[in-house]
């Protein structure tokens, strides 16, 4: 029986975006694949509440957990991060030193050093490691300011980055926009570079009829525009701000503003009163959210396009919403969305541009409903988490086949 081991520094029950996609793809592979055991490293302190702490061992839907003592990690003081994400990576490997037979080790940029976990890993099991690139490390940290590009903690990152890829029997990214930059500025080989898509599960989504969140923030029946999900440096708020201002007398149009995260404080500071600021919602409810929105919004960083692709999109698709991308026209999602039908995108700053698609939608119901019907129809063929799951198998397969037992 051959042991995959994944490494990710969030599992279920955290609401994060890798959190969510390891729960939705390793069950599904361990489904795919019973004969091979699957366990995850996780960290013990919970995403969006380092207080609780999960217990050292369990068990999700046929996949082991073993979760390790990860330190309370500031999401502002880089120095802080730095450090604990070192302590993740040393108790990981701690950890994996007692599991016995490791045949192939997944590690995902989550913590960012987590391909140089994995490689570490590996060396010590002598067995192959995939390396999954979710956002590509230290390009995101340079694009937002968080780094000087070209300094001396960029280019030694850079360096253990390059290495870990280097070394690695795979490495996968979740765009096609991101592994093209991989190959471009990591001299990865193109055989050893591959795109998968996160994928959702729709039973995440499922309310069974539950209706408290429209009754609650939505009792007036508004043509609801929303934004759900970590307000994060990567995703700004100018333009939408600058539009639900510009939208204020439009009395039928009402703005939501649900999640936490760095720039919560300027979106609260800078809200119209013609738009809610709404605390993270449990997991749970997230189908109740996406069936309160008329339309909803992604905002990326112009320069991000090719370093990271927003989640939040595959919730959005599988619930047969419109969206709007505030972004750049390069990125993925602009395209899918373009080919599909299923949204339309407008640049950073283009404030007149999105006040213009909002109305447009508003004042033309079944527009509105046809791009959504068109989300869901791009959701069912392409974004289907079985489908990522399959993928998955596939590459795992692949590597052990190809790698020395």
């Amino acid at each position: 029986m051959a042991h995959i081991l994944f490494l990710n520094e969030f599992f279920h029950p955290d609401i994060c975006a890798s959190a969510a996609v390891a729960a939705d793809h390793l069950p599904a592979v361990a489904k795919l694949r019973p004969d091979w055991k699957i366990t995850i490293i996780a960290g013990d302190r919970a995403w969006d509440d380092p207080s609780i702490v999960y217990p050292a061992e369990g068990e999700y839907r046929g996949v082991r957990i073993v979760r390790v003592s990860r330190p309370v990690v500031s999401r502002v003081n880089l120095l802080r991060r730095v450090m604990g994400f070192a302590a993740f990576g040393r108790r990981a490997v701690k950890a994996a030193d007692g599991m016995g037979r490791i045949d192939l080790v997944v590690a995902t940029t989550a913590p960012p050093q987590g391909g140089d976990i994995a490689r570490k890993i590996a060396r010590r099991h002598g067995c192959p490691y995939i390396y999954k690139v979710l956002d590509l490390y230290p390009d995101l940290a340079a694009t937002l300011g968080r780094l000087k590009a070209d300094g001396f903690l960029y280019r030694r990152w850079l360096a253990r980055d390059m290495r870990a890829m280097r070394d690695a029997a795979m490495v996968v990214s979740i765009g096609e926009r991101i592994s093209e930059r991989i190959g471009r500025t990591r001299g990865v080989a193109v055989g050893k570079l591959r795109a998968v898509h996160d994928g959702f599960d729709p039973a995440r989504i499922d309310t069974g009829g539950r209706d408290e969140f429209r009754k609650r923030y939505n009792p007036n029946g508004r043509f609801v525009v929303q934004y759900a999900g970590n307000m994060g440096l990567s995703h700004p708020f100018d333009t939408i701000l600058a539009a639900a201002k510009s939208l204020a007398g439009a009395r039928a149009v009402l703005f939501q503003f649900i999640g936490d995260g760095p720039q919560r404080r300027f979106v609260e500071d800078n809200l119209p009163p013609n738009a809610q600021l709404i605390d993270y919602q449990p997991a749970e409810r997230l189908g109740e959210i996406l069936a309160t929105a008329d339309v909803c919004l992604i905002s990326q960083h112009e320069e991000m396009f090719d370093k990271a692709l927003p989640y939040k999109i595959y919730g959005i698709l599988a619930a047969g919403k419109p969206c709007i991308f505030i972004g750049n026209k390069r990125s993925e999602i602009a395209q899918w969305l373009a080919e599909s039908g299923a949204g339309l995108q407008v640049d950073q700053g283009a404030t007149e541009n999105l006040t213009a698609a909002i109305r447009g939608l508003e004042s033309q119901p079944e527009r509105a409903a046809q791009m959504g019907r068109s989300a869901r129809g791009l959701f069912d063929k392409r974004f289907h988490a079985e489908h990522a799951a399959e993928g998955w198998v596939r590459l795992i397969e692949k590597t052990l086949s190809t790698s020395p037992a």
